[in-house]
């Protein structure tokens, strides 16, 4: 046993050694020649608080590990300009790769998500899905080539980059590479499995917002139903009653009285039965609201050819629209008494959906958002 621990320390010594001097400078890594993309800097980062980030009320401010930033820019077509960051850990890396994806209409690196990957020892990479402001798509009038960055092509490229960097830096490939997302970022992830599966070796999927064309038109829809005129809005103090009705009608349609419409498909509440009989009140709803929820629950449909927008292909809206911290009805489609600020508003009309009409253009745009 002696013998063959001191014939392994030798050994150990040499692989260290061969590690450390496998990792070169960070600084080095502006230098790096890479295809269709130039490193902007490359610098190492001391452990410290995320620059930009506020910690929300007395929360403690988010700390980075030391990390080595490369920052870059990939111009795989003339009109594209894929900016991309790569955190690579000062020490202790893992092995593996973890990129993460955006939110909404992305426009910015999410910094956020990558520290947590960068905490568990991952080299992480991110990226602004080819464009500056997410708070629309103005970006994407008259410009199809970045459509199509943020549609796939921003994250297959840095993933590609962000690997060739790591093999620069360490001097070798990551032995398992992922990718993560949540809602845009959950887009992001199904494209990724679909066009370049050969990408990451694991993909997480979460929320995804899947067939985003169509889902955004369905924002569109809503907000449109809510805003025709300032009797439709409803606003979310009348949410529970709605909730209380539609479970009423639909809550024992699987056998169990438990407070659950176990699948919204089957449930065909009428919202009629709650019309104010007198005076307006938070358990009633006026006609013109009646209308725009009818309208919300039947979901969008093409004025042209009276063709619903892929109901057939997805479940029907909850009838029974619960308020939560997230995801719910009162932020999401409201969030406050007037639906402008409500999530649906900002996403869906400040993009492009309503400036692209004609069916051609659908088709087009919808191969490059993605229909899985």
């Amino acid at each position: 046993m002696t013998n063959r621990f001191v014939c392994t320390v030798p050994a150990v010594a040499a692989m260290l050694v061969q590690v450390l001097s496998a990792q070169q400078p960070c600084e080095k890594l502006a230098g790096l020649k890479l295809s269709h993309t130039a490193i902007a800097s490359a610098a190492l980062v001391a452990e410290g608080p995320l620059p930009g980030a506020t910690a929300p009320g007395n929360a403690p401010a988010i700390i980075v590990p030391a990390r080595c930033v490369v920052k870059a820019v990939a111009k795989p077509t003339s009109d594209s300009e894929i900016k991309f960051e790569v955190w690579l850990p000062a020490a202790g890396w893992n092995g593996k790769y973890q990129q993460v994806g955006n939110g909404g209409w992305a426009g910015t690196i999410p910094a956020a998500a990558m520290v947590e990957p960068l905490r568990r020892g991952y080299a992480t990479a991110g990226t602004d899905d080819g464009h500056e402001g997410g708070a629309g798509a103005s970006w994407a009038v008259g410009h199809p080539e970045k459509l199509i960055d943020f549609g796939y092509r921003a994250v297959h490229e840095t993933s590609v980059q962000a690997q060739a960097i790591i093999r620069a830096f360490y001097g070798k490939d990551p032995s398992y590479s992922y990718f993560v997302g949540c809602s845009d970022g959950g887009r992001e992830a199904l494209m990724e499995a679909q066009r370049y599966p050969e990408d990451f070796a694991g993909i997480i999927a979460g929320s995804p917002a899947n067939f985003w064309s169509h889902l955004f038109t369905g924002f569109i829809w809503n907000e449109q139903a809510l805003l025709k005129d300032p009797a439709s809005s409803i606003p979310p103090g009348k949410l529970p009653a709605i909730q209380k009705a539609a479970l009423a009608a639909c809550d024992s349609l699987d056998g169990v009285q438990d407070g659950l419409i176990e699948d919204p498909r089957t449930c065909h509440f009428d919202p009629q039965v709650m019309l104010c009989k007198g005076a307006d009140s938070q358990d009633c709803l006026t006609a013109p609201q009646i209308l725009a929820l009818k309208k919300i629950y039947a979901g969008p449909t093409s004025p042209r050819t009276a063709r619903r927008s892929f109901r057939d292909t997805r479940p029907a809206p909850n009838p029974s629209p619960a308020r939560g911290p997230r995801g719910s009805w009162d932020r999401f489609s409201l969030d406050s008494a007037t639906p402008i600020t409500g999530r649906q508003y900002s996403n869906g009309p400040s993009g492009i959906f309503e400036r692209w009409n004609s069916t051609a253009t659908w088709r087009w745009e919808t191969k490059r958002l993605g229909r899985v």
